[in-house]
């Protein structure tokens, strides 16, 4: 458990960001992608993710098809999200008239072994321009550098939220939500930090 949390936290103390009022409406879309996410509503899923990114999948049919079969790939394995629990304390950002902020997520995993689940670490951005009604979304660890600059050309150099690779967490069921609550605990403590060093 220790090697993860620190990894987990020294991720998010690199990060630095301008500040904006929060937006409910990203709130609900969130909760959607969430939901989705959990129900396997690869669909839904679809509908929420960026449209750019969307474009360089080859359009909606192309990634609605990727997205089933990482999905179909995921239960292969015996494996399906349980939960997703979001970081939602979330500061909002913008350049050249795109918004954008980042939440950092564990999700939570049924496994083979009905004793244990696994715990894993992402981060989504969160997008929201004039040309696309309401906020969608993205896998930001699952990008490097240089396709977020092509697919965001607007905010190259900007995206400083970093990323890792982080591996997995697999414990027994009765440690999961204790497990959660240090986590996300220890994320909250480091946001904190980052907000009142970022206003001195």
């Amino acid at each position: 458990m220790k090697p993860f949390l620190l990894i987990v936290i020294a991720i998010i103390f690199n990060f630095t960001a301008s500040y904006a009022q929060k937006d409910p409406e990203l709130s609900a879309a969130l909760s959607k992608i969430s939901a989705a996410s959990t129900l396997n509503n690869t669909l839904a899923t679809l509908n929420l993710t960026s449209p750019r990114l969307i474009k360089a999948m080859g359009g909606k049919e192309n990634a609605l098809k990727r997205f089933k079969k990482s999905m179909e790939g995921i239960h292969k394995d015996n494996v399906k999200i349980d939960s997703v629990i979001n970081y939602t304390d979330r500061e909002i950002t913008t350049v050249k008239n795109i918004e954008y902020c980042f939440f950092p997520q564990l999700i939570i995993f049924g496994i083979p072994d009905s004793t244990k689940k696994m715990i894993s670490y992402s981060t989504l951005m969160a997008i929201k321009e004039p040309a696309v009604k309401g906020w969608t979304f993205l896998d930001y660890s699952g990008l490097n550098d240089e396709k977020l600059n092509f697919l965001f050309p607007e905010l190259a150099g900007k995206l400083d939220f970093p990323r890792g690779d982080i591996k997995p967490l697999v414990i027994p069921n009765e440690e999961v939500n204790s497990s959660i609550d240090l986590i996300m605990k220890s994320i909250d403590e480091s946001m904190k930090k980052m907000k009142s060093v970022a206003t001195k």
